[in-house]
């Protein structure tokens, strides 16, 4: 765990390792995870500041009096799209982790498989 990572950051990845399989990660994602981490604190720093009852989300700004939306609610929403990003990366969406190719795993069978006199995962669009 990288220790230059907030008490957010290491405890993002701590959950994010917990909730994955053994061995899924190798020290080469260390990078990634921590990128991931920092966005997620980042991420919640900004949602606290703006629930805070007295925030504004428009700020007067210069002195010809122009608004302009509060720079934490852009900070809010880039920190959702880098975590959007990283954690496809990461196997962290449910498209990602449905697509993990575990050595030794077994496919779970869906719990919808045989219906409509079905085999296969899919019927085929030839028939």
């Amino acid at each position: 765990m990288p220790e230059h990572l907030s008490d957010d950051a290491r405890g993002c990845i701590e959950v994010i390792k917990q909730s994955m399989p053994a061995n899924i990660y190798s020290a080469l994602d260390s990078f990634l995870l921590s990128a991931f981490g920092t966005a997620w604190a980042l991420h919640k720093l900004a949602a606290h500041t703006i629930n805070d009852p007295n925030f504004e989300h428009v700020i007067t700004v210069g002195d010809n009096g122009a608004e302009a939306q509060s720079p934490w609610l852009a900070i809010l929403n880039k920190q959702a799209a880098l975590m959007a990003s990283l954690g496809d990366r990461l196997g962290l969406d449910p498209k990602s982790r449905a697509a993990l190719k575990l050595p030794g795993a077994k496919q779970r069978k869906s719990k919808f498989a045989g219906l409509l006199g079905q085999t296969g995962s899919s019927p085929s669009l030839s028939s």
